[in-house]
């Protein structure tokens, strides 16, 4: 019997924590903590230094102990907070996929969640988990790893680069010539940065090639911010068209589907007029498209928002 998107998210809940603490039941939750090994292993030396009259050792495991209690409280709060995101994102969701999600990936998750503090990426993890249980298999245990490492302030630089990001079977940010790569400046540093924190792939000499061995007419299809593509006519003279960009990592791909993206046509059509400029013999145009399909590389346009770039100018419709 398939569950709600509600039921799913709860029995992955379930599967990797055992009963819910609700936040509202601090009772529950002091029972639980009493119930740990480590308060119980040291409430047991606490009472043996106090039988035998060690004061001072009496009063360290006291700190410990406390310590220990804040701690699994702290960790309780930050899954609380990370599940509340997931369930008001997961009720948006009209179904979900019948299929469990992987109660080692489950595991992992929480091991993970329990210690992310900052509510900007308490929001991030939420919506993981979300995704997850909507699809699972969408998020690696290779890319929570990855994640886990990263800074609000590195979520935030991808958040900026993902705004530029390109789609044509692979995702990918396409490399001006210069200092600055794009209209916008994103500086090389930045891509460095990205690379380091695994959301790129390492090197700068990667080029996305569209091969044209047997010279006929075809249209490489380039897509960008869930609102264009692109039509790149290679002609009979053109045996290779390329263009040099920064690839998205597995974890950058995997991240990037949770960015809200606002594209920038005047961006998208600097891009197109670079790629004209690198090969001359293709024609380029791009148009609004209102649905595409990945799965299938499907998609419908509308004729009406065809727009064709010009080597100097861009001709507007």
């Amino acid at each position: 019997m398939d569950l709600s998107p509600s039921e799913k998210l709860a029995e992955v809940i379930s599967t990797a924590l055992g009963a819910w603490i609700a936040p509202w039941s601090m009772k529950r939750l002091a029972k639980a903590e009493a119930e740990s090994e480590r308060i119980k292993a040291i409430e047991s030396a606490k009472t043996e230094a106090l039988l035998s009259g060690d004061e001072e050792r009496y009063q360290t495991l006291t700190q410990i102990g406390k310590r220990v209690v804040a701690k699994e409280i702290k960790r309780q709060n930050n899954i609380e907070k990370v599940v509340g995101v997931a369930a008001q994102t997961i009720k948006e969701e009209p179904e979900v996929s019948s299929e469990r999600v992987n109660p080692d990936w489950a595991t992992r998750f929480f091991d993970i969640a329990q210690d992310i503090s900052d509510e900007a990426m308490q929001d991030l993890w939420g919506r993981i988990l979300a995704g997850e249980v909507k699809r699972p298999q969408s998020y690696s245990l290779r890319t929570l790893e990855t994640l886990r490492n990263i800074t609000r302030e590195e979520a935030e630089l991808f958040e900026k680069a993902a705004q530029y990001v390109l789609y044509d079977g692979t995702y990918y940010l396409y490399r001006f010539s210069g200092n600055n790569e794009g209209p916008e400046s994103i500086e090389y540093s930045e891509i460095a940065r990205l690379v380091e924190i695994g959301l790129l792939q390492a090197g700068n000499t990667v080029s996305q090639n569209y091969y044209n061995p047997d010279g006929v007419t075809s249209d490489a299809h380039l897509f960008y911010g869930g609102k264009y593509v692109a039509f790149i006519k290679i002609t009979p003279k053109i045996k290779q068209l390329s263009f040099p960009i920064y690839s998205l990592s597995k974890a950058g791909e995997e991240l990037y589907k949770l960015i809200l993206v606002n594209p920038d046509v005047k961006y998208f059509e600097e891009v197109l007029r670079n790629i004209l400029q690198r090969n001359k013999s293709c024609s380029i145009k791009y148009a609004k498209y209102k649905w595409l399909d990945t799965s299938k590389e499907k998609f419908e346009y509308d004729d009406e928002s065809i727009t064709e770039i010009l080597p100097q100018s861009v001709a507007t419709s």
